[in-house]
């Protein structure tokens, strides 16, 4: 089990210097998002919002990012992680159009991944573990 907690800002404020990894939990016809950064600080935006003040490393813009209720929140409204990534699959499959399809997915804590992704696609699917 990996771990991972809800990022806020008392761990935005502890790691300030530091390079931390973070991620949404996503369904399975998301875009992913994840990445890594090193954290600068904390500011209040015009409107009194908390904005994280990083240099983004890798992946998507945690600068983006607005505190709601003490979490941080991408711009979709899922909240967002820190912490080691959680596995990622890769599922390729045929759609009923005969077109070839792929998707990158998180399996949700307990559940296997290739049954998830048959779950979700209604096909036979090839999953692979990508990270």
């Amino acid at each position: 089990m990996h771990q991972e907690q809800l990022l806020t800002a008392d761990y935005i404020e502890s790691q300030i210097g530091n390079v931390i990894e973070y991620y949404i939990r996503w369904e399975f016809e998301e875009d992913p998002f994840y990445g890594k950064a090193r954290i600068k600080g904390l500011v209040e935006d015009d409107s009194g919002s908390l904005k994280i003040i990083c240099d983004v490393i890798e992946g998507s813009d945690l600068e983006q990012a607005f505190e709601q209720e003490e979490v941080f929140m991408y711009s979709d409204h899922h909240p967002i992680y820190t912490g080691q990534l959680p596995d990622l699959y890769s599922a390729n499959w045929v759609n009923t159009d005969g077109k070839k399809k792929r998707q990158i997915f998180i399996a949700p804590p307990n559940e296997n991944a290739k049954e998830f992704a048959i779950s979700q696609t209604n096909s036979k699917v090839i999953v692979k573990r990508i990270y």
